[in-house]
């Protein structure tokens, strides 16, 4: 104890750095007096109800009001950053809602793990739709790397996944992973071009309603299947609630195809059997309604957000071309964020990005584009939890990219408070972030949707009334 004592007595009280790694030791003031707990969480709660004026509480997908003070809420909100540049693509998008009654107007979501399980994304959706109409889920893959409340899938055990990021399987000879970044096989990858007809593969997927959800995500008119198909015929066949709907045959040397099913009402079970001596390359399967929004969730686990041009850009530029996206939201920066040493690494992760963006926009010329920096995320400095030391350089960096590139940015870092404002969120009754201190909770992802929802909302009613411009609104704007 003696000896204890005295390393709390010299020991630097801003822990001693060698090399990349900070030594740290707890002073005597912090042994002798830790944080009351009990206080601490008071504070918390009190600072958290004073950042929003409701929280969403989630009863699977029921909501229930809790009322806070508005007050430090309109600081906030001041976050949605739309230049001039950006502008006219934001109004392309609010032009095609309007029009969403006689068409379809997709809209594509990519994230991080942040918005796996369709978690914020499905508020988005649903109040897209519950406005300007549409149904369905839109784009998932086969193989999901985390179950979605929105899919309700099983398929045969013969199935794999390849990404397009991360872990790259090396013996995958192109880089045609699509626009959700992977595909699924059901046979094995030919390591030549010659296959032997004598070995027969099946395999099916099963399409259920899924169990909670939002009502019209579990209501749709459409199926898409988005493939490639290189090397020998393929046999499928799509039924209904047991009833054939479509069959026929994937013919080889197709570059990329769309199989299409129609049904009347939605049916409860959707079977689609393959049968064949190989596999095609299944980028995704869509369920969507005639018209309305569609509105896809692409999380990317793992992904720093430049990934894309590490794509094969013909088929990547087909894909998206038959998807024809009006608005592309990328929600990145967490991943990087605790690997960033310097406000060099800030700067060139923001070049990267950009870059990435420079690419998407040339192959999605008509398609808005939204930024959404990172949320806190808080790191351990003895028994504190404090906000990562670079983290606003990435998201400045990010904003600098987005700004530059002609594209809208949404800060949702001070959406939530700013500096150290994780633990609150971490800390509030109930819980709007997972004690990781990274990722939200299902309320904390539902609240931040609210935000930016209403916000692309009240943008929305200034492209449709000019003249009646909010002024908190026009405080937004950079000009």
């Amino acid at each position: 104890m003696v000896l204890l004592l005295l390393i709390m007595l010299f020991f630097p009280e801003k822990g001693i750095k060698i090399g990349s790694i900070t030594l740290q030791f707890p002073t005597i003031g912090d042994f002798f007096s830790p944080p009351n707990q009990n206080d601490s969480l008071a504070n918390y709660n009190k600072d958290v109800a004073s950042l929003f004026d409701s929280t969403v509480v989630l009863s699977k997908v029921d909501s229930a009001i809790i009322q806070h003070k508005l007050d430090s809420l309109q600081e906030f909100r001041k976050r949605f950053q739309v230049t001039d540049r950006s502008k006219s693509a934001l109004h392309r998008f609010f032009e095609a809602l309007d029009n969403a009654n006689n068409q379809k107007v997709r809209i594509m979501h990519y994230g991080d793990s942040q918005i796996e399980a369709d978690r914020i994304t499905s508020f988005l959706r649903n109040e897209l739709q519950n406005k300007f109409g549409g149904y369905g889920v839109g784009l998932f893959s086969i193989i999901q790397v985390a179950p979605s409340m929105s899919v309700n899938i099983e398929y045969s055990d013969n199935w794999t996944r390849y990404a397009g990021f991360g872990n790259i399987d090396s013996s995958i000879p192109h880089r045609k992973y699509g626009a959700l970044m992977s595909f699924s096989r059901f046979a094995p990858f030919p390591t030549s071009l010659i296959i032997n007809d004598s070995i027969q593969y099946e395999a099916w997927v099963k399409i259920k309603k899924p169990r909670i959800s939002y009502g019209r995500t579990k209501t749709y008119s459409q199926l898409r299947i988005f493939l490639s198909n290189s090397h020998t015929n393929i046999a499928y066949k799509i039924t209904a609630d047991g009833s054939e709907v479509k069959t026929g045959t994937i013919t080889p040397n197709t570059p990329f195809q769309t199989l299409n099913a129609n049904f009347s009402t939605t049916p409860e079970e959707i079977m689609i059997t393959f049968s064949g001596s190989d596999s095609p390359d299944i980028y995704g399967i869509s369920l969507e309604g005639g018209t309305g929004i569609v509105m896809d969730n692409i999380p990317l686990r793992g992904s720093s957000g430049t990934v894309f041009t590490k794509q094969d850009a013909t088929l990547l530029g087909n894909m998206y071309a038959n998807l024809a996206p009006n608005l592309i939201i990328l929600e990145f920066g967490g991943n990087t964020i605790p690997y960033i040493d310097s406000e060099k690494a800030c700067t060139d992760y923001g070049g990267w990005f950009q870059s990435q963006i420079n690419f998407i926009k040339k192959l999605n010329p008509n398609a808005a584009i939204i930024v959404i920096g990172p949320g806190d995320m808080s790191i351990k400095e003895k028994t504190e939890y404090v906000t990562y030391p670079y983290l606003e350089g990435v998201r400045d960096a990010l904003k600098k990219a987005a700004i530059n590139s002609g594209c809208i940015f949404w800060d949702m870092y001070e959406v939530m408070g700013g500096k150290n404002s994780m633990p609150k969120w971490v800390a509030a009754e109930p819980s709007l972030a997972a004690s990781d201190y990274t990722h939200f909770s299902p309320l904390g992802a539902k609240k931040i949707a609210e935000e930016f929802n209403a916000k692309l909302f009240q943008l929305y009613e200034e492209y449709k009334h000019p003249n009646q411009k909010n002024k908190s609104i026009a405080n937004d704007s950079i000009q």
